[in-house]
């Protein structure tokens, strides 16, 4: 749980390229306990480990780009950057998969689901989207057959 005390909420709250103090927030995406360094061996056991028989798969793909800030925004998100960098972003989250993929906790199952969350996910190009989602199929496919 994460813990903080925010100022006095103004009456109106400009949209900012940050999250700030004051957003309706206080906590950014990702949340979690693992991302602490005293917590990287736990999360690593945890990649290490088989699944239970019979555990689904969820996949959420944070997808950090938008127009504009929105104030009640509490996820990091970006306004500013361009094509190239969303294809930089895309690539670096396809090969992070990969590297889950390999792990004995994906244990060849195929997700339940795939959530794109974040900034505006509709914020990519269809080009964009249909690439991502190639590839997530295609590493998907691969985990399933190298049980």
């Amino acid at each position: 749980m994460t813990l903080a005390i925010a100022e006095p909420r103004q009456t109106t709250m400009p949209a900012e390229k940050e999250t700030t103090v004051g957003n309706y927030f206080v906590s950014n995406y990702p949340r979690s306990p693992f991302g602490k360094p005293e917590r990287v061996g736990e999360a690593a056991a945890a990649l290490g480990r088989p699944p239970a028989p019979g555990t689904r798969l969820g996949l959420y793909l944070h997808i950090p780009f938008c127009r504009k800030r929105c104030h009640f925004c509490y996820f990091r998100v970006y306004t500013d950057k361009d094509s190239t960098a969303i294809k930089g972003y895309l690539e670096l989250a396809i090969n992070e998969l990969e590297l889950y993929g390999k792990q004995p906790f994906i244990g060849g199952r195929k997700p339940q689901f795939i959530y794109f969350g974040g900034g505006t996910p509709s914020y990519l190009s269809e080009s964009q989207l249909q690439h991502l989602a190639e590839r997530m199929k295609s590493i998907l496919s691969w985990t399933k057959r190298r049980k």
